[in-house]
């Protein structure tokens, strides 16, 4: 890790105008989802209490992974891990994210949205110099307290299943990178979701479970950054086949695990 000062601060900077004005942005897309888009995640408080069960319980840093099937999939697991209030006593509870430059950076509004959202672009297929700088900033973030989003498949899923062959590795150099870092896996999904969009329906109800782990692996080099990433898909696909099971047997109805 080779961060300078002045991205450093400018990184620092970032959080701060994101955290001062959180009440504005933060409340008009909450406001969005809930009364225009009509999106319910029916056990929002026990999910919230879980999170901040396991954010008290260590002082290790955080790496949230999730499946990905839309592009807010990072916005809903903000808004159902913490209330505005919470994030506003603690900003390091609001998680970092990596949107892809090309879906997002394309008009002044989205741009300034995703600034104030603590986002930091990266180019798909990009050389490997700035993904490197990209994963720079993460690992120093996380060493300083914040939390981190990322989505291990690396792009949303085409079939709307997670695939474990198309893992991208840089989630295994991150946790790599950041020593005891704690990984909590997220499965998130609508019920009327069947494959990938980019954003989920109308009225749409949300199924979230989490669960906290610590990859391990005896390898080093290229071989450890695999083993971590497999992992962790290994787990989110664990997680997948719960849901479709619950599916199956008609127990969907306020699921959460």
């Amino acid at each position: 890790m080779n961060l300078n000062l002045r991205t450093k601060l400018a990184l620092k900077i970032q959080h701060m105008i994101g955290w001062i004005t959180f009440p504005a942005w933060g409340g008009v897309l909450i406001a969005l989802m809930r009364f225009v888009a009509r999106y319910r995640i029916p056990q929002l408080r026990e999910i919230r209490r879980q999170y901040k069960e396991i954010k008290k319980s260590t002082t290790q840093p955080i790496v949230i992974c999730s499946n990905h099937l839309t592009k807010i999939d990072s916005i809903i697991i903000n808004w159902s891990f913490a209330s505005v209030w919470s994030y506003m006593r603690s900003f390091k509870y609001f998680s970092w994210n990596l949107p892809e430059r090309a879906n997002f950076y394309r008009n002044i509004v989205l741009r300034v949205l995703c600034y104030l959202g603590s986002c930091i672009p990266v180019d798909r297929g990009g050389d490997r110099e700035a993904v490197k700088k990209s994963l720079d900033k993460l690992a120093w973030l996380l060493k300083k307290g914040h939390t981190i989003t990322i989505f291990p498949e690396g792009t949303r899923s085409r079939t709307g299943r997670i695939n474990p062959e198309g893992v991208a590795y840089g989630v295994g150099r991150l946790v790599r990178a950041v020593e005891n870092c704690k990984v909590v896996c997220v499965y998130l999904r609508s019920h009327s979701q069947d494959t990938y969009s980019g954003i989920p329906k109308r009225g749409s109800e949300f199924y979230l479970t989490m669960e906290a782990v610590e990859p391990k692996t005896e390898h080093s080099g290229l071989r450890a950054t695999r083993d971590i990433a497999f992992q962790i898909i290994e787990k989110l696909k664990e997680m997948e086949q719960e849901y479709f099971d619950r599916l199956g047997q008609g127990s969907m109805e306020n699921s959460y695990a």
